[in-house]
């Protein structure tokens, strides 16, 4: 009797649990003000159109999102810079196992010279921070990041995102 009487409290309490995992009566959170919701409507236009490209966009330094192809590779905090007609982001990984990166594929890198990897940077937390050449936001790029412990390149694919720029960067039509 106590095993079945705890078999049903058991499956009670998860039922209950798994209630409140359900999305579909969820309300949509608000996004913010109306300058938030068109800045996110003019990156979504952007990314819509296609890759965003420097020209596209006006001087200064942002805060964007990065996607990476792999879990091993986590990027925590990405400011992309934009200046005289070029894009550069400097990418706080979530480790400290890469010394280096380059920007193409590691058979690429694995004949390239040290010149033309890009280096950490420690900070003073002990973070490991790379700033790598943007071609385009939105649009995928080979990165192939070299393991200190491995000493050995790793594939992986970048995405750059413009979803979090506001309207002020965008240039006007």
């Amino acid at each position: 009797m106590i095993k079945s009487s705890l078999l049903i409290i058991t499956a009670l309490a998860g039922t209950l649990a798994l209630a409140g995992c359900s999305t579909a009566s969820e309300t949509p959170a608000d996004t913010g003000s109306a300058p938030a919701q068109a800045a996110q409507q003019t990156a979504s236009d952007n990314r819509e159109s296609g890759p965003v490209t420097a020209d596209m966009l006006v001087d200064g330094t942002y805060e964007i999102s990065v996607d990476s192809s792999s879990s091993m590779f986590r990027i925590v905090h990405a400011e992309l810079t934009v200046a005289d007609g070029q894009m550069a982001c400097a990418m706080t990984l979530g480790g400290t196992g890469y010394e280096k990166l380059f920007m193409g594929t590691s058979d690429e890198a694995a004949s390239a010279s040290d010149d033309q990897c890009h280096f950490f940077v420690e900070g003073d937390d002990g973070s490991y921070t790379y700033t790598v050449p943007v071609a385009s936001l939105d649009e995928e790029c080979d990165c192939a990041a070299f393991s200190i412990r491995k000493q050995k390149w790793y594939d992986r694919t970048l995405v750059f995102e413009s979803g979090d720029l506001p309207e002020s960067a965008f240039r006007s039509a």
